[in-house]
């Protein structure tokens, strides 16, 4: 009798977790990556000057990353997701070869949007390994300030004129409860972005100048995932 119920026991938990992955099912979640807060302080000298240059500042960043999908095959969903990141950070400069001090903040808020693709490789109870294949499209914007102790200002505003990453990431998702999962995830991504400064200075003339970037990066993510069993037909 013992054996029986932890037969049925078992044979329960298995239904459940694969119902976590079969078609029909909705997965619906939300991972924090990029999260960081640096309080740096440097000094620099050089051979050809007595001058001493000196800075310390801070700078803070957080990304979240919520995402929705539905399996259309067991294993196999397909889904969308964004990103809402923010960077902030604040520095200070001078040098004992003068009393002018320097002050410079910057902020950029982004979003971007996109498809992915993921699928789940057979686990357990306690969780299961998967591979995710995905692009987003981003929109972001920006200011940037300097001022120096003797009245001297100047201005920086971001325009994008386009930024979009694409590439495969890699995780492990730990299993909570029936329908609830935690992941852990860390991928391989390129990126290409191009922007346009405008430079606004408190005297003399401003100016324009774009600049073009592309970049490899190892994005890394936490998050909290949800499986929605599939409706069962009346």
């Amino acid at each position: 009798m013992k054996k029986l119920i932890l037969f049925f026991i078992a044979c329960i938990t298995v239904i459940s977790v694969s119902a976590q992955t079969e078609k029909g099912s909705r997965l619906i979640g939300v991972g924090l990556g990029s999260l960081s807060y640096t309080n740096s302080t440097s000094k620099t000298s050089y051979s050809n000057t007595p001058t001493i240059y000196k800075s310390d500042g801070n700078s803070f960043s957080i990304s979240v990353n919520p995402n929705v999908g539905w399996f259309i095959n067991d294993g196999f969903v397909l889904g969308g997701g964004v990103s809402i990141s923010f960077y902030s950070s604040k520095s200070n400069s001078s040098n004992t070869g003068s009393t002018t001090t320097s002050e410079s903040k910057s902020t950029q808020p982004s979003f971007y949007i996109g498809p992915f693709a993921r699928y789940y490789f057979s686990g357990s109870k306690k969780g299961m390994p998967f591979i995710q294949a995905n692009a987003q499209y981003g929109i972001y914007g920006g200011k940037s300030t300097s001022k120096t102790s003797t009245g001297s200002s100047s201005e920086t505003t971001t325009h994008p004129k386009g930024d979009w990453n694409a590439g495969a990431t890699f995780g492990y998702e730990h299993f909570v409860s029936s329908y609830v999962g935690l992941y852990f995830s860390v991928g391989f991504n390129y990126g290409s972005s191009k922007t346009e400064y405008e430079y606004a200075p408190s005297t003399g003339t401003g100016y324009n100048y774009t600049s073009q970037y592309s970049r490899w990066y190892i994005p890394v993510q936490v998050g909290l995932q949800l499986h929605l069993p599939a409706k069962k037909a009346k």
